[in-house]
């Protein structure tokens, strides 16, 4: 098995810049972290479900049940989980699962498609939405990834793709729901390519988005976690949005396999080091 290393940041001092704007000051203030884990967890799972992860994606949805296991534990059963998948496919493509059952049932505002970009739309879809204590209903949303009415996309296998995009939605307390105030609040992307944004490639715009995109969830307390198979040198989520988002944390994996066993362990320790 190949050798996982990883990179942890964890800055848990929020400074607050004198030029911010008072109102943005006071969102920070009020609503600050670390908090204590058992105060509460609200956690966004954000999975890549373009077509290079199909040979993955099985052991993804294995590793995400025992991470869910994990907040479980260290929230004390106060804790809401969010599912989503992002795909992309060349201008006018279509997907596998858009004709399928279980994406058709999907309530309308659950699914995205951008067409912004010239060459690439974009896909994002809330499997599902933060609720309370909703492990099971988390767990019957995860198991229909990569079956037979929710085929893996065909999504583009090479080209950079967009989950930043995904990511800004769910942060801006758009997509997946409303973040909780006072409680801790997780982003965990899990992709094996770097963000592209709308047109299918890493430019210096996509640098500025995710730098952005950093700074906001810093605002509303949100900890971005990033499961990459792609080296620190060469990512832009690791980079940009990791670099510069307060309390991150990067697991790089050549292979995403049994990355579990190492996002458990960085749970913990952010859950021992919190609220001290």
């Amino acid at each position: 098995m190949k050798k996982i290393k990883f990179i942890v940041a964890m800055f848990f001092t929020i400074a607050i810049s004198s030029s911010c704007k008072k109102t943005t000051c006071n969102v920070v203030e009020q609503d600050t972290f670390p908090y204590k884990c058992e105060t509460g967890m609200d956690v966004a799972f954000v999975v890549d479900y373009t077509g290079s992860m199909g040979y993955v994606i099985d052991s993804i949805k294995t590793n995400i049940n025992s991470i869910a296991n994990t907040i479980i534990a260290k929230s004390g059963g106060d804790y809401r989980l969010s599912l989503s998948i992002f795909d992309e496919t060349n201008k006018g493509g279509t997907l596998n699962y858009l004709t399928k059952a279980d994406y058709l049932v999907l309530p309308a505002p659950q699914k995205i498609k951008k067409t912004t970009g010239t060459t690439h739309d974009q896909y994002l879809t809330m499997m599902e939405k933060f609720n309370t204590a909703n492990k099971i209903s988390f767990n019957a949303q995860l198991a229909k990834l990569n079956t037979v009415s929710f085929p893996i996309g065909w999504g583009m296998t090479t080209a950079p793709e967009p989950g930043g995009m995904l990511a800004d939605v769910i942060i801006n307390s758009a997509f997946a729901g409303a973040w909780r105030p006072f409680k801790n609040k997780f982003v965990i992307i899990i992709t094996d390519d770097v963000d592209g944004g709308d047109d299918g490639i890493a430019n210096p715009t996509d640098d500025t988005f995710l730098t952005n995109l950093a700074s906001l969830a810093n605002v509303n307390g949100v900890q971005c976690i990033l499961v990459t198979s792609q080296p620190t040198v060469a990512s832009n989520y690791s980079l940009k949005l990791i670099a510069n988002n307060t309390g991150a944390i990067q697991a790089t994996s050549a292979n995403l396999q049994n990355i579990a066993p190492l996002i458990n362990q960085m749970i913990n320790n952010i859950c021992e080091n919190n609220g001290k």
